[in-house]
């Protein structure tokens, strides 16, 4: 019974007042019991009684360690009937104590692979009832009416073979035709179609627009939109090269419960996510279906505090079969397609691993033809006694391909060949003073049997690397400089000064007659350059030397690396044949790229490091400018990528021989179209002379009608002074010819 206190029988102390009444009334209701901490693990080896305890003692050390915990008495392994051979049945149900560690045995153990070829299949015990129900019997689903999509690669079929790109500035994202005589042509242009930046896919398919919700691709001549990927906040994302899987990272953890709320009364039909996902921040998903694959956490460091989250997360092998990630100082974490499991159920331990890199491209055995196993390379530094190293492991087998020791090593980063057939290692070491840094280059021949590896010693620190794109050379462009020391550089990024750099080109050189030492030879170098990017024509030969992000300056230089052969045959030395093209500047520049083609070079000063003369310029391989465009609050220009080529190595050649005949053929095109747009223009121009003389013809009309009016009223018109008529005088200026002189 409810007591009822009053001034005259008050407690004494707190601890007296009977709280019955309100525990009654506002008693927290039961917790419903569930079975979600229930896993069936299926495909166990069949086991005896006297060998049940082993296995369990096999699942617990392999499968459960490290990832949950089993309940007390919560393993149960059912057992057959026959009193004479009682085994077990070939699966079991395990409780754990909580519904997440459940969730983490699900994906770690389903799978994984006993000695004696047994798969283990696990699945969380409240999915055995929603397969019960599955009807025995098989029925066709219902078939869909077959909808036609747009073509994802219309824009190859451009009868101009012109190429595409994307500019974002102000809230409008715009796309656009490239132009060689003419400005760009607009193709489609909408105000907030992005919130934060435009991406293409790797081979053009998708253009990708970002939004609080999370990833749109948009595509086809039409536009429209493809593909919607849920992850709200989203910052990145990234694709497999044949554009298979899309990877997306958000700035803040998968809240399931914030999406589904964001999503409306819908959201059990849109919300990819279950309680797997929560605290999630990396999405794989599939580009096609548009399905959630998997969801991974963000890497911590060995202390369990955040690590440093580079982009990208996860890095793609050549056939897409493997993706992986680095747990920085630690191992690399190697992951299979489509089951997106982790390979072989264990990470590659590697202490103090700094940076790892795939190979670019499946390579053959030079002998047999056959495909080699794929390939990745990582470089750990000094540790105690220990030297630096540099690896190449086989995957999936593991197996060590090469590696070599290295010595007073401050720093080294990864450069692939895009054939795959060369790796450089540009390593930047310390003299023994530990004052002053030089760079050693460590190529690896990796198409080559057994991996030789050829050494290139600089006297100075070298700051960027690129290699010449091409299967049939391998040359590269290095530049380097005596004062690595960076400048200072203001909020946006911008260097308030520049240094004198140097550039350096060096191609590879089979022993022959002229060629006594086979390896790297120097080729030229090119000093006192304020240069702070290079950047490699997509079909070589050509090259760009810029400065970009300074206050000071922005140098843009074109380069022909086999412009004149006479001087090169004359002299022996390929690197005579470098020369300078053309050189040109661009106020505060902040990018530059080149277009798919190699036929055009576009660099643009973006809002996101300066405020002023934001826009972006045009130029062809020559460095001639063809179109310019300030364009206030200017952010982003991005062109659209072209995947490879069909052509054989053997057409390609034929092309290349026939190249007068073809070049002739395009020039006609560019003539009539032209012709065609100034034809344009000269009939808007008569079309504008016509209104205005039919507007003069009905204004005089008009004027005449109402004077013989006034006239008939009894109207004075007034007289003028003169009656001379009046001369109207048009001057008319056309450009005869026009001649641009370039003066070094």
């Amino acid at each position: 019974m409810a007591v009822t206190y009053t001034f005259e029988n008050l407690p004494a102390s707190e601890e007296e007042i009977n709280y019955a009444d309100l525990e009654s009334k506002f008693a927290p209701p039961e917790q419903e019991e569930t079975l979600e901490n229930v896993v069936v693990l299926d495909n166990l080896p069949v086991a005896t009684p006297d060998k049940i305890e082993k296995l369990v003692k096999v699942l617990t050390k392999l499968v459960f360690k490290n990832v949950g915990k089993v309940k007390e008495d919560g393993l149960h392994m059912p057992m057959t009937e026959d009193p004479d051979e009682p085994k077990s049945k070939g699966y079991a149900f395990v409780e754990f104590e909580t519904a997440a560690q459940a969730q983490a045995i699900v994906r770690a153990a389903n799978g994984f692979r006993f000695p004696g070829g047994h798969h283990l299949r696990a699945n969380p015990f409240m999915d055995v009832e929603k397969y019960s129900e599955v009807d025995d019997q098989y029925r066709a689903p219902p078939a869909e009416p077959y909808e036609e999509r747009e073509h994802l690669r219309s824009w190859l079929m451009d009868e101009y073979g012109r190429d595409q790109f994307a500019t974002y500035s102000r809230e409008e994202l715009g796309l656009y035709w490239a132009e060689t005589a003419q400005a760009p042509e607009q193709i489609n242009a909408r105000a907030n179609w992005t919130e934060s930046h435009v991406q293409w896919s790797p081979l053009g398919s998708y253009m990708c627009t970002f939004h609080w919700q999370g990833l749109v691709l948009w595509g086809g001549p039409s536009w429209s939109k493809l593909m919607r990927f849920v992850h709200p906040n989203i910052r990145f994302a990234d694709f497999s090269p044949s554009e298979r899987y899309l990877v997306t990272m958000s700035s803040k953890p998968i809240d399931v419960e914030a999406v589904s709320a964001k999503l409306g009364p819908d959201a059990a039909h849109q919300n990819p996510y279950t309680a797997a996902d929560q605290g999630n921040s990396v999405c794989v998903w599939d580009a096609l279906t548009g399905s959630l694959l998997r969801s991974f956490p963000l890497p911590t460091n060995a202390d369990g505090s955040p690590a440093n989250a580079a982009w990208p997360q996860f890095k793609w092998s050549p056939s897409e079969k493997y993706f992986a990630r680095m747990t920085f100082g630690t191992s690399i974490s190697i992951y299979e397609a489509p089951g997106m499991g982790l390979l072989d159920k264990k990470s590659m331990m590697t202490p103090g691993v700094q940076e790892f890199s795939w190979c670019p491209q499946v390579l053959t055995d030079p002998r047999t033809g056959a495909a080699r196993p794929e390939m990745l390379a990582y470089w750990t530094p000094e540790e105690t006694n220990l030297p630096a190293r540099v690896t190449l492991v086989a995957v999936p087998s593991r197996e060590i391909v090469r590696t070599k020791n290295l010595f007073s090593v401050f720093f080294a980063s990864l450069h692939w060949h895009p054939s795959g057939k060369m790796l450089c290692v540009r390593v930047q070491r310390l003299t023994r003073s530990k004052k002053a840094r030089f760079t050693n280059l460590e190529i690896f021949r990796t198409g080559e049997k057994e991996v030789p590896v050829d050494v290139v010693e600089l006297k100075d620190s070298a700051v960027a690397f690129d290699w010449e794109p091409t299967d049939t050379n391998f040359r590269f462009a290095i530049l380097h400089t005596d004062d690595p020391t960076p400048p200072q550089v203001n909020s946006g990024g911008m260097a308030l000064s520049t240094v004198k750099t140097n550039v350096s080109f060096y191609s590879f050189e089979r022993k022959g007659k002229l060629v006594q030492k086979e390896g790297f030879q120097l080729l030229k170098t090119l000093e006192n350059k304020n240069t702070t990017s290079l950047k490699w024509s997509p079909h070589g030969r050509h090259i760009v030397l810029a400065t970009l992000r300074t206050t000071t300056n922005g140098t843009i230089e074109f380069f022909d690396t086999e412009f004149d052969q006479a001087a090169a045959a004359k002299s022996g030395n390929a690197g005579d044949a470098i020369t300078l093209l053309a050189a040109a500047e661009h106020y505060c520049v902040t990018d530059l790229e080149w277009d798919p083609s190699g036929r055009f070079v576009a660099t643009w000063a973006s809002s996101w490091r300066h405020g002023s003369e934001n826009g972006y310029i045009l130029w062809d391989f020559r460095g001639q400018q063809l179109h310019s465009a300030t364009i206030g609050d200017f952010k982003q220009l991005a062109w659209r990528p072209r995947p490879p080529s069909l052509l054989t190595e053997a057409q390609r050649r034929q092309v290349r021989k026939e190249l007068k005949n073809y070049s002739k053929e395009f020039d006609d095109m560019d003539e009539r179209k032209l012709h065609a747009a100034d034809a344009e223009l000269m009939s808007q121009r008569r079309r504008l002379v016509s209104e205005w003389e039919s507007w003069r013809r009905q204004v005089s009309e008009f004027l005449s009608a109402e004077t013989d009016e006034a006239l008939a009223a009894g109207y004075a018109l007034p007289i003028a002074a003169d009656n001379d008529d009046l001369v109207v005088e048009e001057v008319v200026e056309e450009i005869i010819d026009e001649k641009e002189e370039i003066v070094n």
